[in-house]
């Protein structure tokens, strides 16, 4: 008989986490920056992104548990929650893009997206119906938003099973992502499955349960480590299976790495993880107005606005706009979790 998963919800702080998001979101910028002036020779964007892809299934995970421990209706309160935490942000910024003409990207054209187009970013089922991102970072979402739809199947799921079934799950990903996409390239979310998979693989493998082994330094370098594997494999012709080893190594490190403990990195990489959302959706057209709308401007105007921007839009964005959605989606889905109470008629 399968043995069921024992919740304790995990209340402390995770400064490893925190460095894992801020170095996604720093990779993804800086090879966007480097585009701008040469072929970047390392695909940074990439490991970026499949570095998020692990840190949300994580992170989510652990968001499950507390709903669990705090026993509210599991599907409908992640659902909610998760809608007000990515959509708004993502559809005020296709509505920006849209409305202002704004380009793909520095180095890409703008193009009048179709109706179909528009609703496809809007919405983010791009991958669905092969609508191209109107703003080049955009091309993420929609897996995110598609893996959020399994997260809390995979969640009841990995309650009931030992260990070792969590690891057979991630075979089970690798195999449904080597077969799946080739069926239909509207299945191309499984070939992002084992990146995804690798996070629900650490969580359930204990993270944030016990202090690992290994000093807190180990940590970055895994994370440089797992790039570099990434790196080769893209050279060699094997992107897919550099990603889903690269998510794996980091996985594995997660389980046995203390946390950092320098309180100056642990504080900036919080304050980059807290903003990170609105850098990654933003800071393309902050390059943009740098160095195309300023292209003929002294340098040190470009760059001074390179920086006002890519710190100044994140931080207006997260206040006015992610932040409040967040608190509303929350809520929302405590408003939903509350028993309905039938009032008892008075009696004369």
């Amino acid at each position: 008989m399968a043995k069921e998963f024992n919740v304790s919800v995990r209340t402390l702080d995770y400064p490893n986490l925190d460095f894992l998001r801020a170095v996604a979101v720093s990779f993804v910028y800086a090879f966007h920056l480097i585009n701008n002036f040469g072929k970047p020779a390392i695909d940074l964007g990439r490991i970026g992104v499949l570095l998020f892809f692990f840190h949300t299934s994580l992170v989510l995970m652990m968001s499950l548990e507390r709903l669990s421990f705090r026993k509210e209706p599991l599907f409908r309160s992640f659902y909610v929650r998760r809608f007000f935490r990515i959509y708004p942000l993502s559809m005020f910024c296709v509505l920006v893009i849209v409305m202002g003409q704004l380009p793909r990207a520095p180095w890409w054209p703008y193009a009048t997206p179709s109706l179909s187009t528009f609703a496809a970013n809007l919405f983010l089922y791009m991958n669905l119906v092969y609508a191209p991102p109107v703003t080049s970072v955009l091309w993420s979402l929609p897996y995110e938003v598609q893996m959020y739809v399994i997260l809390p199947f995979l969640f009841l799921i990995g309650r009931r099973i030992q260990s070792g079934g969590i690891a057979l799950l991630w075979f089970t990903s690798v195999i449904a992502g080597l077969t799946l996409p080739m069926l239909s390239g509207r299945l191309d979310l499984f070939s992002f499955g084992p990146c995804f998979m690798a996070g629900v693989f650490a969580y359930f493998a204990g993270y944030g349960s016990r202090s690992g082994p290994l000093p807190p330094w180990i940590w970055p370098i895994s994370i440089i480590g797992g790039s570099a594997v990434f790196s080769l494999a893209d050279a060699s012709g094997y992107i897919q299976f550099g990603g889903w080893a690269t998510c794996f190594i980091v996985a594995i490190a997660s389980l046995y790495c203390r946390q950092l403990n320098v309180s100056f990195i642990n504080r900036t990489c919080s304050l980059v993880a807290k903003y990170s959302y609105g850098i990654y959706l933003t800071h393309l057209h902050a390059m943009w107005i740098a160095f195309v709308v300023l292209a003929n401007a002294p340098r040190i105007v470009q760059w001074t606005s390179l920086i006002a921007l890519s710190i100044g839009l994140p931080f207006a964005l997260y206040h006015f706009l992610e932040a409040p959605f967040v608190r509303l989606g929350a809520f929302c889905a405590n408003r939903l979790s509350r028993p309905r109470v039938t009032p008892i008629p008075a009696t004369i």
